[in-house]
């Protein structure tokens, strides 16, 4: 009997949710909890007594429980990024605006067809129609030079992208620098292409020095370049520290909400089919999968560190030793789960894998020898595949499908981009990453909805282990939930006032208290802990004219305050940490991006209250708001008392100590 090549980890007790799941042909059933019973008899299995010893907490690490305060601002929040499309379109005019390009895909051979490329070239058309000076950085390999004649040098590339433009590209070649730049040489209706950024070491070390080179005299940063999210460059992640706005193009900004559809289970059944080698690399990304799918199809070297687990004979060759503990933890969570694992039933193998005309012999998963090279998967596991895919609403389909992992091409390969093209026809989301598996699914439009591909496979694995992307992170955030202000305040009319780091939110307490003026006020506040407090706070005293939101207001202002139905009337900033305000922080509080969110969303007549304890702190937020402000900022009020009656916690330790407090009101006319 052929051996059934799925697992299928079970509870004593199964969801509705779950009988409704597919169940695994000749799956293995439990005898006790943490045993694995099959009809092949694994009662010598290894994994059964560490299976049965591992942590609970190893399968709960990734079913967190839900925040019952839904506008906390969690660390996923980071991909939701301001973007062209947000950002005020009359703030580009006149501004020098840095673009950082893929020239991958502006190379693609698919040209005007390609969807990202059309999205690339509308970032750049949108801003120039705006008015803005734009700078183009990209980069590419120097080997690729030889191949591709349009990369031969910095002007061939320049009149290529004029060519799809339609608008004059004027190459620079040299240090990308405009302050050595004569601006004579530039037209007015001219785009500047700098050269190749990897003929700079500066770029990548992300050193402080180019960085500063790069972004000297721009003004604005425009990130669009997503194969490079995962890179620290100063290109795309030092630039930062030196333009007031850093922002997401219109391609940047589609794959990010692409990326946010992986861990999307809106859509179940959800499977992953998963290829490639290096289980231990990749354990965290597997775990999470684990957690998020209700099924896990392993194909490649992977599938090996599986089956080995699991009891399969397998080549001592194939398997990875210093994972055992990692692929044991992946099959408690599934076990927690009650989520099967799939695995190949047979294999493609060759012999001399030096003889180009040797023929492939198909061998089942569990009679591999080790004197044979796995070369890809067989009919039978492509038959498992083509049975299971109807059983599923979503598939993400992530690693080649082979086992040498140097020969981009796979006869499976391209037959599973057939079994998932008719998926795709049958109305089930697919999404594929990694080149070589965009390439297999033919003749799928782009612009399908139930269709997602990512080609650089390395920033989707980096996201799935849950790691930071450092060119996403350096841009400026997009608060990334839309606040409901009917629930919040009883009535989202009144005149609003917002507390810039709001801390412990007793000064707002107090205001609301006394219903200063018949406001609603708002707490901005990055604590998120404080805020979690304050929430609490509000709810246990059912105060309908009081809220908070954990953020980074400095740029996620606009975006918050920008959908309320009443009028701004107040902005109110104290006490800020003089450490954040500090001009080499590129983070400091009061930057020029809030100030003119501040100005723009603040009504005429309006006021904004600054207050410090140090006086150079206060000086500072003053310069900022008038430079910023241009003109439309008076002082109203300077060298005064507080003209609320209600003072800070932090005001009231300051006058406790006998110190002064420094502060002064601007309106708006």
């Amino acid at each position: 009997m052929q051996q059934a090549c799925s697992v299928q980890l079970c509870r004593p007790s199964r969801s509705r949710r779950q009988e409704s799941l597919p169940k695994s042909v000749g799956s293995l059933a439990t005898g006790r909890p943490g045993y694995l019973w099959g009809s092949q008899g694994l009662s010598g299995l290894k994994c059964m007594v560490l299976c049965c010893q591992l942590p609970q907490s190893a399968s709960a690490v990734h079913l967190q429980e839900e925040d019952k305060y839904s506008c906390i601002d969690h660390s996923a929040s980071y991909l939701h990024v301001q973007s062209v499309r947000s950002f005020p379109i009359e703030k580009f005019y006149g501004e020098l605006v840095l673009v950082r390009l893929d020239s991958e895909i502006l190379c693609d051979p698919l040209g005007p067809f390609n969807l990202s490329l059309r999205r690339t070239l509308s970032t750049i058309k949108y801003l120039y129609k705006a008015g803005a000076k734009v700078l183009l950085i990209t980069s590419w390999v120097p080997v690729l030079q030889s191949f591709n004649p349009v990369l031969k040098s910095t002007e061939s590339f320049a009149d290529y992208l004029s060519s799809l433009l339609q608008v004059k590209v004027v190459p620079v070649n040299g240090v990308p620098d405009l302050t050595s730049f004569n601006p004579e040489r530039w037209m007015q209706n001219d785009i500047i292409l700098f050269e190749n950024l990897l003929n700079f070491k500066g770029e990548n070390t992300n050193c402080n020095i180019f960085s500063q080179k790069l972004a000297s005299g721009a003004a604005i940063f425009v990130n669009d370049s997503f194969s490079l999210s995962h890179k620290m460059l100063a290109s795309t992640v030092g630039i930062t520290r030196f333009c007031h706005a850093s922002l997401a193009g219109f391609h940047l900004e589609e794959e990010l909400m692409q990326l946010r559809k992986i861990t999307d289970t809106t859509r179940r059944p959800y499977i992953a089919i998963i290829g490639g080698s290096n289980f231990l690399r990749k354990a965290p990304a597997l775990e999470l999968l684990a957690s998020l799918c209700d099924g896990l199809f392993f194909l490649g070297k992977l599938s090996f560190q599986i089956m080995n687990a699991l009891g399969i004979p397998v080549p001592s060759c194939f398997v990875e030793k210093n994972a055992t503990k990692e692929v044991l933890q992946l099959i408690q969570i599934a076990h927690s789960r009650n989520i099967p694992i799939y695995y190949p039933t047979d294999v493609r193998c060759l012999y001399n894998k030096n003889n180009n005309n040797e023929n492939p012999e198909t061998l089942e998963s569990a009679e591999l020898l080790s004197g044979c090279t796995p070369d890809d998967i067989g009919p039978s596991t492509l038959e498992k595949i083509s049975s299971l895919i109807p059983l599923y609403k979503k598939i993400l389909w992530i690693g080649p499908t082979g086992y040498d992992l140097t020969e981009e091409f796979s006869v499976g390969a391209t037959q599973l981009g057939s079994i998932l093209y008719k998926a795709i026809h049958n109305s089930c989301d697919v999404i594929v990453v990694g080149s070589a598996a965009c390439k297999a699914v033919k003749g799928v439009p782009e612009s399908s909805s139930k269709y997602t591909t990512f080609k650089n496979v390395s920033v989707v694995w980096e996201f799935l282990k849950g790691r930071i992307l450092p060119g996403i992170a350096a841009l400026d955030k997009s608060y990334p939930y839309q606040i409901p202000w009917n629930a919040v305040f009883s009535d989202p009319t009144q005149p609003l006032v917002v507390d810039i780091g709001s801390g412990n939110g007793l000064f707002l307490f107090q205001m609301a208290r006394k219903n200063w003026e018949g406001s609603n006020f708002l707490g901005l506040e990055m604590n998120e802990k404080l805020v979690t407090r304050c929430l609490q706070d509000v709810a246990s005293v059912d105060k309908r004219n009081l809220y908070f939101v954990s953020t980074n207001a400095t740029s996620t202002f606009r975006s918050i305050v920008s959908s309320y139905p009443g009028h701004l009337t107040l902005v109110t900033i104290q006490c800020p940490n003089p450490d954040f305000n500090k001009e080499r922080n590129r983070w400091r509080m009061v930057r020029r991006m809030l100030v003119e969110a501040i100005v723009d969303l603040l009504q005429t007549n309006g006021k904004v209250y600054l207050q410090s304890d140090v006086e150079s702190v206060l000086r500072g937020m003053k310069e900022q708001f008038m430079t910023y402000g241009k003109g439309r900022l008076v002082v109203d009020g300077g060298q005064m008392e507080n003209p609320f009656g209600v003072a800070s916690d932090w005001e009231r330790h300051v006058l406790a100590r006998g110190a002064p407090m420094y502060r002064t009101m601007l309106r708006k006319v």
